[in-house]
């Protein structure tokens, strides 16, 4: 085998072990709970590990033993979070989500401008 086929073959299969990481690409789905928010984040699995991220002055919780869930707490403005899904293989895949103001807080805000005028 020459130098070159050796070189395309080791290239190829390089090539595939990154799509392959790209395969389980991050997938982040949240809904609204009576504190605020609830997330989770896909692909999961006991060898992953998960980053979690909030904008503002949102607070992330949860418990240690699932890192795929986490609970958002209201927040005052829209929030963005993202989760970063690190594969076994070490590949990492960010996944974002918007998440609206809380029912709760908009009526705290609410409330507090009417009270000032």
């Amino acid at each position: 085998m020459t130098t070159g086929h050796l070189l395309l073959r080791c290239s190829l299969i390089g090539l595939a072990v990154i799509f392959s990481g790209v395969a389980g690409a991050a997938n982040l789905s949240c809904s609204a709970s009576r504190e605020g928010y609830r997330c989770e984040a896909w692909p999961q699995g006991a060898a992953y590990r998960y980053e979690w991220h909030a904008t503002g002055k949102s607070v992330i919780a949860g418990d240690t033993a699932d890192l795929a869930r986490r609970r958002i707490s209201c927040a005052d403005h829209f929030t963005t979070i993202a989760v970063s899904v690190i594969t076994p293989a070490g590949y990492v895949e960010t996944a974002t989500h918007r998440l609206p103001a809380c029912a709760s807080a908009e009526n705290l805000n609410n409330t507090a401008l009417a009270a000032s005028l």
